[in-house]
């Protein structure tokens, strides 16, 4: 495959006398010229390196030529390693001007992924997989995706601290993109049903009742960090509500009004009212900053790592801003609370999803039998 591209200025002239550059692309003896929309005055174009001389480019009208060869490039690299498929001139421009990525895999995740009506909080975690991915190669060829190629990956992503459950995760999200190429007539050289998943269940880290208290003493103590109150604030509230990240991000202090606040749950996206006890409104009290300022989940679950350290806390657990809503499960619980009840601040559908905390506890109540005997 010979591919050869140059950029030039058409002679014809518009009346504020600007011409518009070409692309001139050639494949194995076929020549096409393409418009490219942008134009400029002859004087300021230079012919030589075939680009807008610098002190003119005030539009970056390079950046956009770059921008096309670089597209040229992962065309031509998708058609070079994909051996069963042969570039012409008539699919390079149907490639070329194709909106929808249809020789990179992380660039048509990319596309998709921007394009796509979800949530917000969907859309950051699937970047975070896309980036990995990317970090681990890039470009794919779709030709490249292989039952083999997800193996190496899940190897890589071990290598560098993932835990199974977050590979898993990964490799789920991966696999709706793989499935969305398929739909859209892409060819992938395997059986998505045959690339595993994993189990993404996961421990269900919780804090004890005591573990709960020694965090509060810290935030309501005088010598609580400054860069460590707005993240327990909401880390504690969440273990008093049993709220996710996403819930709680969306909360305002305008929204608490009286002993009950009321939220858009972010699984089933419906109103759910629950009742603040009194923790819960001493938690929201104690700083003027909470639900006004607004910090990233990686930046909580940076933070609450470093609040686990602390000589005076000493929690060693791996705990992140959703250990808080397994918290309040759990020692809802411990408490004598009723798993029905539960099921309702949870807002489970099925008790079988609530009955998960159930199962800890008694695993604890047998555990502390054990040890007795």
């Amino acid at each position: 495959m010979t591919i050869t591209t140059h950029f030039y200025l058409n002679n014809y002239k518009r009346k504020d006398g600007r011409c518009q550059i070409f692309y001139d692309v050639s494949i194995n003896g076929e020549r096409d010229r393409i418009p490219t929309g942008l134009y400029i005055s002859p004087d300021k174009w230079d012919n030589t390196v075939r680009r807008v001389k610098k002190k003119f480019d005030t539009e970056d009208i390079n950046l956009s030529l770059d921008n096309m060869e670089s597209k040229t490039t992962e065309i031509r690299t998708h058609y070079r390693l994909s051996r069963s498929a042969y570039l012409d001139i008539k699919t390079f421009r149907n490639e070329f001007f194709n909106k929808t990525p249809k020789y990179d895999f992380i660039s048509f995740a990319k596309h998709h992924l921007e394009t796509s009506p979800i949530k917000e909080t969907t859309k950051r975690m699937a970047r975070s997989v896309i980036a990995k991915l990317e970090e681990y190669k890039n470009p794919i060829p779709f030709s490249n995706l292989s039952l083999g190629f997800f193996e190496d990956y899940k190897g890589y992503l071990y290598t560098k601290g993932n835990k199974s459950t977050t590979i898993a995760g990964n490799i789920k999200t991966i696999k709706k993109f793989i499935n969305l190429a398929k739909k859209h007539n892409l060819f992938i050289n395997f059986d998505v049903n045959d690339l595993k998943v994993g189990s993404m269940k996961g421990s269900k880290t919780n804090l004890t009742i005591r573990e709960v208290e020694i965090l509060k003493q810290y935030y309501f103590s005088e010598n609580t960090h400054p860069d460590h109150i707005l993240t327990l604030g909401y880390f504690l509230f969440a273990c008093y509500t049993s709220l996710r990240i996403s819930e709680i991000q969306r909360l305002k202090r305008i929204d608490f009004r009286g002993d009950a606040v009321t939220f858009h749950s972010e699984k089933t996206d419906k109103p759910h009212t629950i009742v603040l006890n009194n923790t819960a409104k001493l938690i929201i009290e104690r700083h003027p900053s909470l639900f006004v300022t607004k910090i990233t989940p990686e930046y909580i679950n940076r933070t609450l790592k470093n609040i686990m350290k602390l000589p005076t806390i000493n929690i060693k657990k791996n705990v992140s801003m959703h250990t808080g809503r397994h918290t309040f499960a759990t020692n809802f619980l411990r408490k004598g609370g009723n798993v029905r009840d539960l099921q309702q601040i949870l807002n489970h559908s099925s008790i079988l999803t609530t009955m998960i905390y159930v199962h800890i506890i008694e695993k604890e109540s047998n555990m502390a039998s054990f040890i007795m005997d």
